[in-house]
């Protein structure tokens, strides 16, 4: 059965494709997360189709094209080229990909496949944990370290959202001058917070990668390391209008949910924010922003 965003036909026209990533090769504590992107998918008709900020309707206006949720190689390696060609090819459909994973490992393809278009590529990466290990549990490619390699593919990160940190990692930010904004810093130091951001992304093109675990959990606990004192939806929302507004975002993905079976608060919340991604794409095309 083919299963698609807000459970309408495939647009052939559109102007977002959503790729679902049904990837878990690294999650080293709770697992779940190849089954978020059919979960995701499947709550999203419950949606309403009109934006209530700025009363479009990215569905009618912009147009959702879903790939189908097919299983991936059981080689970690194969499984990610796989996932960077799918973000090609909706590339050279004009296209803004979305991944929809799936654990964070999948954003290193994602990345890749934009940047061959977009060499200066910059990326807004949203996350509890920095993700900045060299390596993990033995390996060099996971959820752990997938900022690091990213980072070693030339791009520029500001990471948003942090709020748990190994001594390596720290140690890292502090010789790389990597960039950080503390969860506790978009709460008491706002404005400084929203200049930051401005200067950091101002004209350029930008890959969001957003793991769902920068959302405090009492508001989205389905997620595999929950991390207290997180950014709460309006507080993301903001932030991610003002890329949208001073930059041009180019791709993303939205990942490590945790789909609960009965209670699926997370798996709505994710999909909201991919209509949001349309929304805000759809804003900007209009001068709204």
């Amino acid at each position: 059965m083919e299963i698609t965003f807000l459970g309408l036909p495939n647009n052939s026209k559109a102007g977002v494709a959503l790729i679902p990533a049904p990837f878990e090769f690294t999650t080293s504590w709770q697992k779940g997360t190849s089954l978020a992107p059919i979960e995701v998918l499947k709550v999203s008709p419950n949606m309403e189709f009109l934006d209530e900020e700025f009363f479009l309707e990215p569905a009618k206006e912009l147009g959702f094209f879903t790939y189908p949720c097919e299983e991936l190689p059981f080689n970690l390696e194969d499984a990610l080229k796989t996932l960077e060609k799918k973000v090609l090819d909706a590339l050279k459909e004009s296209r803004f990909p979305i991944i929809i994973g799936g654990e964070h490992t999948v954003s290193l393809a994602g990345v890749k496949a934009v940047k061959t278009l977009y060499p200066e590529l910059k990326l807004l990466h949203f996350d509890a944990h920095l993700d900045l290990r060299d390596e993990y549990l033995g390996t060099r490619i996971n959820h752990a370290t997938v900022m690091r390699r990213i980072k070693e593919l030339g791009v520029e990160i500001l990471s948003i959202g942090i709020r748990s940190i190994s001594s390596e990692e720290l140690e890292y930010i502090k010789n790389t001058n990597h960039s950080v904004i503390w969860a506790w810093q978009v709460f008491k130091e706002r404005e400084k917070v929203l200049k930051k951001i401005t200067e950091f992304f101002s004209d350029a093109k930008v890959y969001v990668s957003l793991d769902i675990d920068v959302i405090d959990p009492g508001l989205a606990p389905g997620t595999g390391t929950p991390e207290p004192g997180g950014l709460n939806w309006w507080d993301l929302l903001d932030i991610l209008k003002l890329v949208f507004k001073v930059a041009q975002p180019v791709g993303g993905d939205i990942v490590e949910v945790k789909p609960s079976i009965g209670e699926p608060i997370t798996e709505y919340i994710a999909s909201k924010l991919v209509f949001k991604f349309g929304t805000y794409i759809l804003a900007k095309k209009r001068g709204l922003l």
